[in-house]
Parts: C-alpha cells; sequence; structure tokens
C-alpha cells in the first residue's frame, strides 16, 4: 500500500524506511520514519511532508504517527545513517537513487575525518 501510495506523488524520486520501524525496535510510542528524495524541480511548501505524512497514516490505516522528512538538503550524517540502516520502500528513477546514494556516501567519507574529530571534542567537553 506504501509503494503504491507513494507512486502517485510523481516529484517523489526515492522513499526510504527508516528509524526503529526498521531496527526491529519499535515501541507503542514509536512512530514510522519515512525519508523521501525529490526531484530536483519539486518545489515542496512548508507543509508537504506533513501532509504527505498524514496521507499516508490515513490511507494505510496506521495506529501510530508518520513523520516524512525530505531528504534534499539534509545533514550529511543524517542521510548516511538512512542509508546504512534503512530500506528502500519505492524508486522511480534508478539511475537518480545510484547518483543520490554514491554522492552521500562519498561526501559522508570525504568528511568522516572531521565528523569523528569533532565527536571525539564533543565527547572531551561533555565528561570533562
Amino acid at each position: 500500500m506504501l509503494k503504491s501510495l507513494i507512486r502517485e506523488h510523481n516529484e517523489v524520486i526515492i522513499a526510504y524506511l527508516y528509524g526503529s520501524a526498521v531496527q526491529g525496535n519499535l515501541r507503542a510510542d514509536s512512530d514510522i520514519d519515512i525519508g523521501i528524495l525529490l526531484a530536483d524541480d519539486a518545489v515542496p511548501d512548508h507543509l508537504y511532508a506533513i501532509r504527505l505524512a498524514g496521507e499516508i497514516r490515513s490511507r494505510c490505516h496506521l495506529d501510530r504517527e508518520v513523520d516524512v522528512r525530505i531528504l534534499n538538503r539534509r545533514p550529511i550524517r543524517f542521510l548516511h545513517q538512512v542509508l546504512r540502516y534503512g530500506e528502500i520502500v519505492f524508486v522511480r528513477d534508478e539511475r537518480k537513487r545510484v547518483e543520490f546514494e554514491t554522492g552521500v556516501i562519498k561526501e559522508y567519507l570525504d568528511f568522516k575525518p572531521f565528523l569523528m574529530e569533532y565527536d571525539r571534542k564533543r565527547r572531551g567537553r561533555l565528561l570533562a
């Protein structure tokens, strides 16, 4: 049902399910996390993700909240986590999926040393 619903939204290129629903630690108060990559020419308004989340919850008859995140221009660490631990729900354009995922992995690997150093310093300040 989710896949066919997302297919109706022509601006959605890729959709991922991520978070506790995929990692196997879904609790009664957990929401369903969905990340979507929109077409480059899509111009969603600030309520787009909220409306889509409501539509998914309603049409898929879910008894829990749905959180939709637009993946375009998200922080690289977040994108890497979605790719690493998430599952693909829908792909409209395989070439764009490969470009997106390759770009995220490349950028993450480029920034990983800086992220690790940042984390190390942050832990040091917290423990001081």
